[in-house]
């Protein structure tokens, strides 16, 4: 399975581990130790999520162990090298001295919530986790950010000007349900005069937005949203609210606010992408230069780092004459 970073290129990783305690870590980067005991609660907080396990593997055949409350090695070995990712970009922003910003929390909240399949999924696992998780992926901007070469702001300028088509944002408010009867009582409700807002902040399933009557703010076409969403987003008029649209999460009654190409100010980020000097590029060569330099020390439980190989990484331990197996992706693919 290709190892990428969360939301840049394709998954959110969530960490794992076997049964049973050999040693008191099950990997120690650069020096710092991750605990078997970290590794063992996050386990917990994973299987006790249901809705999470059926998103990765309805089955469960591809990821458990024949041990009660166990993953497979394979799966096992998969998360421990997102774990080591992860490690190393905190401690690349510590040396670095760099914090993610409330907005970079936001963002990595929402990026969080669609790459675990929803607020539903998101919200069953334990409050700490919500955080570990949203902390992680918010670092993973913050680096991103910093190794990202900075826009000659002329040539830029000149670029949106030239394409401003490819920077259209949408604005759009959501009220999401779970049946096509509510989506048709919902619309029915709007039809007859009744605020969106108020409908939204009523009967909304979306955590997130309802509070704020069903607003999602703005975003570009390549926003990490589900397709059947971002199609609706960028194709239903503005200002009327459009039939129901059915994605994984429920059923979706929307409303496109405004449609626009976005300010300078506020498409830059993209530009810099349309202009090949972004969409995480310099992270990805970052990462693959840090794994080749890291001081990685196993339990030899969850198996070897192998640096030989084109993209460094640990692999789970084998049965005498068995074929190494590849994992399942820990979340659904995301989109966008």
């Amino acid at each position: 399975m290709k190892r990428v970073l969360v939301g840049f290129v394709a998954l959110l990783g969530i960490l794992a581990a076997a049964c049973g305690t050999l040693q008191s870590y099950a990997l120690i980067v650069n020096g710092t130790r991750i605990a078997q005991s970290d590794v063992d609660k996050e386990l917990k907080a994973i299987r006790g999520n249901g809705r999470y396990l059926d998103a990765i593997d309805p089955s469960r055949r591809q990821i458990l162990g024949t041990g009660q409350g166990t993953f497979n090695a394979d799966f096992t070995a998969f998360v421990l090298n997102q774990d080591l990712d992860y490690e190393l970009v905190h401690q690349e922003i510590t040396h670095r001295k760099l914090k993610p910003t409330a907005a970079d929390n936001d963002q990595a909240k929402a990026t969080v919530v669609q790459q675990v399949n929803g607020p539903d999924t998101f919200n069953a696992f334990p409050k700490w986790y919500q955080d570990k998780l949203v902390q992680r992926f918010a670092e993973v901007i913050v680096l991103n950010r910093a190794l990202t070469p900075a826009v000659d702001e002329a040539k830029a300028r000149d670029y949106y000007n030239a394409h401003q088509d490819q920077f259209v944002q949408a604005c759009v408010s959501h009220i999401l349900v779970d049946t096509p009867q509510a989506a048709s009582d919902v619309e029915a409700r709007l039809a007859k005069g009744e605020d969106f807002a108020a409908v939204a902040k009523e009967v909304s399933k979306d955590p997130g937005s309802a509070s704020k009557g069903g607003d999602l703010g703005c975003f570009f076409k390549d926003a990490q949203l589900v397709p059947e969403f971002l199609n609706a987003a960028f194709s239903q008029p503005v200002g009327q609210v459009g039939q129901p649209v059915q994605s994984q999460f429920g059923f979706h009654v929307i409303k496109v606010n405004s449609r626009q190409p976005a300010p300078f100010d506020q498409a830059k980020d993209e530009v810099q992408k349309a202009m090949g000097q972004g969409g995480g590029q310099p992270l990805q060569q970052w990462l693959m230069t840090a794994l080749k330099k890291a001081k990685v020390k196993m339990n030899p439980k969850f198996g070897t780092f192998n640096k030989s190989r084109p993209v460094p990484e640990i692999e789970a331990p084998q049965a005498p004459g068995s074929t190494p197996t590849t994992a399942p992706a820990l979340t659904p693919t995301p989109t966008g």
